[in-house]
């Protein structure tokens, strides 16, 4: 079994040399294996770290397209949001494996929830969804025909199936929201959502959208639908608000609209309508930014706003500021996370050097690591903090971090006479590392300092 700092060390090592040219991957390979071999620990939380590790050294879909198929069928539901994750992360080299789960009942199920996040990438599974919502059982239909409404292209191309899902009431709601992604309603359809649109509800407020998508140029019947999407964001019912937002954001409502009704999910406890919330303004662009920023003093959204901000990497940069002050804050959870979302900003989020700084010097675990590693990220304009990750890089008796502080060393000022001194004994020792992670860091490391010198 491995160790959970053990594990720990692994990922942070991965999460340095991420850009590594893929000649490296075989120098990985015995980590790889001990952390599959992991994943048949009969302690969940192994396998879960195990997964995320494997994800972290990028071994090749070769090894964790069959590997994570398999996984779709652990009974622990965090094993498989991980490996859902890990999966849709691999991309359109995932599918063929993914079409292989849609047959296997056990991890069918989640096959489709991949698919669905892949959207279009998966274009090549939309007959096998097809085949499921004609023959499957269950919930399982529906989540079919709700992973072909990701892939609008390929659904359309279905059209005749959707078109039969309407009158069945298991599967009525998905077709008619399956027809609004598609944004084609044939006439055949057309009257029964009409029939809808003016009623109450989720089936209605679906009706009245997928209406607008397909006539996009009947600006009389867009502005109706916004007008009436905006009232279902007052919804007690949490999927009727999130189908009202997520229907605003497609036919380009005003943004302040889109703020002023969100700002009631944002105060809400309820996850998934929070999480919608914020994803939503993550789509509104500049105007989104800010609302987002202005969420991150809700302790009950925070940390999902800085991993939403995360995602949008440099465009994040005007949270910045708001992020800084969360690097001090008391929930370590969201502390660690904001200061790996400024590396994600990184260099745009040069103003944040010092928070970062003093939490090299005076945090713990994770958080001396994230700093390191974001310091390293922000690059040049860090240089203020070369003096603190060169005195962590001499006094620590972890190795990993010593890497990763001279990782962020050579980031930072690799073209300073005095950095590559300081750095270039602890880099050449871990280069004859027996831990293969450390030893690939340390190669990079060592191309990079040589190729300054040129």
């Amino acid at each position: 079994m491995i160790r959970p700092a053990t594990l720990f060390t692994l990922a942070v090592l991965a999460s340095l040399t991420w850009h590594a040219v893929a000649t490296a991957e075989d120098a990985a390979k015995p980590s790889v294996e001990a952390l599959v071999e992991a994943t048949a620990s009969d302690d969940a939380t192994v396998r879960r770290e195990a997964i995320a590790k494997i994800v972290e050294l990028k071994p090749g879909p070769d090894v964790t397209i069959p590997l994570f198929t398999k996984l779709l069928e652990d009974a622990d539901p965090a094993v498989r949001l991980r490996v859902m994750n890990a999966i849709a992360d691999a991309g359109p080299a995932a599918v063929p494996g993914l079409i292989e789960a849609l047959k296997n009942e056990k991890s069918a199920y989640w096959a489709c929830l991949v698919l669905r996040e892949l959207g279009p990438e998966a274009a090549d599974a939309a007959p096998a969804l097809t085949a499921l919502v004609e023959h499957g059982q269950g919930e399982i239909r529906r989540e079919a025909l709700l992973s072909l409404a990701a892939m609008p292209k390929a659904a359309e191309k279905q059209m005749p199936v959707v078109i039969k899902c309407l009158a069945d009431p298991q599967l009525e709601i998905a077709a008619i929201y399956t027809l609004g992604r598609i944004g084609t309603v044939p006439a055949e359809a057309a009257e029964r959502l009409r029939a809808h649109a003016r009623g109450e509800g989720l089936s209605s407020l679906l009706s009245v959208w997928a209406l607008a998508r397909s006539n996009p140029s009947d600006k009389e019947l867009n502005q109706a639908a916004i007008k009436r999407l905006a009232t279902g964001l007052n919804s007690k019912y949490p999927l009727v608000r999130a189908m009202a937002s997520q229907g605003l954001v497609s036919l380009k409502a005003p943004p302040q609209l889109l703020k002023e009704a969100l700002k009631s999910d944002l105060s809400m406890a309820d996850e998934p309508v929070v999480r919608n919330a914020l994803n939503v303004l993550a789509s509104m662009g500049p105007e989104g930014i800010e609302f987002l920023t202005e969420s991150l003093q809700h302790p009950n959204v925070q940390h999902d706003a800085i991993l939403i901000i995360g995602d949008l990497g440099p465009k994040g940069a005007p949270a910045t500021e708001a992020l800084a002050k969360l690097v001090e804050a008391d929930n370590l959870r969201v502390a660690n996370q904001a200061i790996v979302t400024l590396g994600k900003i990184g260099p745009a989020a040069k103003s944040a050097v010092p928070q970062l700084t003093k939490s090299l010097k005076e945090g713990q675990g994770s958080i001396v690591h994230n700093s390191a590693l974001a310091l390293g990220r922000i690059g040049k304009d860090a240089q203020t903090a070369t003096p603190e990750l060169s005195q962590v890089m001499k006094s620590t008796n972890d190795p990993s971090l010593e890497i990763l502080c001279a990782w962020a060393l050579v980031h930072i000022a690799g073209d300073s006479a005095t950095t590559k001194s300081d750095v270039l004994p602890v880099v050449t020792a871990a280069a004859k590392s027996d831990n293969p992670v450390i030893q690939k860091a340390a190669n990079e490391l060592l191309t990079k300092l040589k190729s300054s010198d040129q």
